[in-house]
């Protein structure tokens, strides 16, 4: 409970208000007897009976108010790829989702607008990228380019993907909307293209070369999966290290976290979730968070033999034993 003090003056307007939300105490403290011995008082110092309370009692009005907690701030969220997404967010007791998509769930009502954070990914046409800022307004962000470093995900040069995040600047930030950047995978620059993770300090090198200042980012995103909890910590560690020089001290959403999901042998998933998120939890410059995925099968073209990673059992669902980890979590 928290204690009020407020002057008699305003007791008339809070004891109206007030009562709607608790129990209002109301004291009025008596006059006291004029102070007999002044003469060493300068008068205009003198409390009168007529005018004034004494020092020692005043009037005031002691409001008790019942302690009204917000709903928690939007940190952990879910991938959810397949529907129903809305449902399983809830399930899992996440604040909002993503599908890689610029249009939410379609099982998703009106009311759940502002848990979805679209996606634009590849080239898109106006309409697109209209349509994703439309839709963006409800959460208020909007984030960019899926693994643009892979081949057979975004493929798109560090050139244009600058271009590109040009044109979505130009759209989203007039319309009060926040940005949150494309995130590669985690693999070595060379492991699979030629820029790995530093693709995206390579789209900002060719922003700068293109238009002169670096490029807006309310947020930087990534993408990591790793076998042990540890080897995800200096990932992270090591990309903040490299925001920080580049000057962005903005926070980090982790948009897909995991451990070995394409081994079903391995347990390492159940290591990661329970070192990493509460790592995510306490670090203050993670904001957001988001396991993938919702519901996994392991016969899906983008997650071939990744049901390890499943949260919900696609056939009931329910939580997964992991599943049931990730609720606890918030």
């Amino acid at each position: 409970m928290r204690k009020l003090n407020l002057p008699l003056a305003g007791l008339v307007y809070f004891a109206i208000l007030l009562l709607w939300f608790g129990h209002v105490s109301i004291v009025f403290a008596q006059p006291q007897a004029p102070i007999q011995d002044s003469a060493w008082l300068p008068q205009s110092r003198l409390f009168h009976e007529t005018d004034h309370l004494s020092l020692v009692s005043s009037n005031v009005i002691t409001v008790y108010l019942p302690m009204v907690y917000g709903p928690p701030p939007p940190r952990k969220g879910v991938g959810a790829p397949v529907s129903p997404a809305c449902v399983d967010q809830q399930t899992l007791q996440a604040s909002w989702y993503l599908n890689w998509r610029i249009n939410p769930d379609p099982t998703c009502g009106a009311e759940n607008a502002n848990k979805f954070v679209p996606r634009i990914s590849g080239v898109f046409d106006e309409g697109t990228l209209a349509q994703a800022v439309t839709n963006a307004q409800a959460s208020g962000w909007l984030i960019g380019f899926s693994e643009p470093n892979l081949p057979w995900q975004g493929n798109l040069s560090p050139t244009q993907g600058a271009v590109l995040w040009r044109q979505i600047e130009n759209a989203a930030i007039p319309a009060g909307v926040k940005l949150v950047s494309p995130s590669p995978n985690q693999y070595d620059p060379g492991q699979s293209d030629p820029y790995g993770h530093q693709w995206t300090w390579a789209m900002v090198d060719a922003y700068k070369a293109l238009y002169g200042p670096k490029p807006h980012f309310d947020a930087l995103g990534w993408n990591i999966y790793k076998r042990t909890p540890t080897e995800i910590q200096t990932y992270l560690n090591a990309r903040r290290n490299e925001a920080l020089a580049r000057g962005y001290n903005v926070p980090f959403w982790i948009l897909e976290y995991g451990g070995e999901c394409w081994n079903s042998s391995k347990n390492g998933n159940t290591s990661v979730m329970t070192s990493i998120t509460p790592w995510f939890e306490t670090t203050p410059w993670i904001d957001r968070y988001a396991w993938f995925a919702n519901r996994i099968t392991g016969a899906e073209p983008y997650a071939p033999g990744w049901q390890s990673c499943s949260l919900i059992n696609p056939s009931t669902g329910a939580p997964t034993s992991l599943g049931q980890i990730y609720v606890g979590y918030y």
